[in-house]
């Protein structure tokens, strides 16, 4: 199965090379796409001295990104709606 792209064509910023946003139809996918988009972001974590933040903010819609809040080697979820 081929992963669908994280940035749904927008250019890689330095802030989009910190946050992915991910928009998941189906539940079969949820978990694979979800830690496809941590490991995306662990390097970038890893040299920022991050951790990661998931964010749920609708049943469909998600937010991958690095967090000051979130200690260096975790990785936290939350859920804004």
């Amino acid at each position: 199965m081929k992963t669908p792209p994280l940035t749904e064509g927008k250019p890689m910023t330095d802030s989009a090379r910190h946050s992915i946003s991910l928009t998941i139809s189906r539940r079969s996918e949820l978990e694979h796409r979800l830690d496809h988009a941590v490991t995306k972001l662990l390097e970038s974590a890893r040299q920022a001295n991050q951790g990661i933040l998931v964010t749920r903010l609708s049943p469909a819609s998600f937010t991958v990104c690095l967090s000051d809040d979130v200690p260096y080697g975790t990785t936290l979820e939350d859920v804004t709606w």
